[in-house]
């Protein structure tokens, strides 16, 4: 998401703004006009404040301390953005990479690859064992030589 330009985002922090990307959305579908959302650190705060401008949403921050949260309303043209569910693509042209022959290889959502670690599921675009121990990276897919997309 273009709004976060300006940040390092970490895994937990992309979980974080998908979550919150489903919260609104659920939000905006539903008839309410106004959300409050649970208590949250100043991190968190942020991200929703700059997520709601994506969304065309007011928001504002309320409370004190520990309990200091997100309110957000609605306005004329709050609505869901076309490409907010659009998915960055990776793909590393024909360059070829080597590993062991047989060796499981996964490619993560940030772009980076290798040998599973503990990556969670829902950080792994692709996961495939690489029979002669050559592939390249097509359109988010570990393709092998034996593959048409070659």
């Amino acid at each position: 998401m273009r709004v976060f330009d300006d940040m390092n985002l970490s895994s937990s922090d992309e979980e974080l703004i998908a979550e919150i990307n489903d919260t609104i959305v659920s939000f905006i579908k539903s008839k309410e006009t106004f959300l409050k959302m649970e208590p949250m650190n100043s991190f968190r705060r942020r991200m929703v404040h700059k997520i709601g401008t994506e969304f065309n949403l007011t928001s504002e921050s309320t409370g004190e301390g520990i309990n200091r949260s997100v309110s957000l309303k609605k306005t004329e043209l709050t609505g869901i953005p076309e490409n907010i569910f659009q998915k960055k693509v990776i793909d590393r042209g024909i360059e070829i990479f080597f590993t062991k022959p047989g060796t499981e290889v996964v490619l993560r959502k940030d772009g980076s690859f290798g040998i599973a670690l503990n990556e969670r599921e829902n950080q792994i675009l692709d996961r495939r064992s690489v029979g002669d121990g050559e592939f390249r990276i097509r359109q988010n897919k570990i393709v092998c030589r034996d593959d048409n997309n070659w």
